[in-house]
């Protein structure tokens, strides 16, 4: 049937992000835990992603394919594929802060309601870290001194917005690829995706500690295996691209 992608002013920067942030993105909607293809993906499948085979662009290009089958995994996935009519990204996110608990106006734009799901799930995971844990995840973010207590530093960090947002909602971003997909990424070469995806154990990965607040019971359905790491991924997507867009 297609897959049909429905106008977002949201989702409409994919367009301009790398190949590589597309591709994780896409890993997270095509891919269950196990490394097996949902049966519901129709991606791969697609007419004009086959003819984009072999080049070193074909997700980049493909980001409405991607964008579309991610809006009929919003809500009730089931229901959506079976009618073709997606929702919009703004649904989705606003349905995995309210599964978080996250608090949120109704006239936020998607960036503070993400900067709010950044803020949750940090806070989520750093309740539960060990400090040895908790100062390797200052590292990852390049903090190598501060003072006061560290959890105000991260606060303000995620509420500056800017560099300080971006830093952690990269965190959450590799944490997610961990929790949620059995791969990691290398170079990304001239036959695509077929090129960089790499099996491995999450428990071998010496990189930031899959997020404990990612495997909630109140997240862990079908549909929000999909949702919730692709929130996560988009969200970094953004503050990457408007950081880039300002210098």
């Amino acid at each position: 049937m297609g897959i049909e992608y429905r106008p977002d002013d949201d989702l409409a920067f994919l367009q301009y992000c790398t190949e590589e942030d597309i591709f994780q993105l896409a890993e997270f909607i095509i891919y269950d835990k196990d490394g097996k293809e949902r049966f519901a993906s129709e991606i791969r499948a697609d007419p004009d992603f086959k003819n984009l085979s072999g080049k070193p662009d074909q997700w980049r290009k493909s980001w409405k394919l991607v964008a579309g089958e991610l809006q009929h995994f919003g809500g009730d996935s089931f229901v959506n594929l079976l009618r073709r009519k997606g929702v919009t990204y703004r649904e989705i996110l606003v349905d995995v802060c309210e599964k978080l608990k996250v608090k949120y106006s109704k006239k936020s734009s998607a960036y503070d309601i993400e900067n709010l799901l950044i803020e949750r799930l940090v806070e989520l995971s750093w309740e539960k870290m060990s400090d040895a844990e908790r100062q390797e995840a200052l590292k990852t973010v390049d903090v190598t001194s501060f003072s006061g207590p560290a959890w105000h530093l991260i606060l303000h960090m995620i509420r500056s917005r800017g560099m300080g947002s971006l830093a952690w909602s990269s965190w959450l971003a590799q944490s997610a690829r961990l929790a949620f997909t059995p791969f990691a990424l290398t170079n990304i070469g001239a036959s695509g995706a077929a090129g960089f995806l790499v099996q491995r154990s999450v428990t071998s990965f010496a990189g930031p500690l899959a997020l404990v607040a990612l495997t909630v019971p109140k997240v862990t359905g079908a549909a929000y295996r999909v949702t919730v790491p692709a929130v996560i991924q988009i969200a970094y997507m953004r503050r990457k691209y408007e950081q880039k867009d300002r210098f």
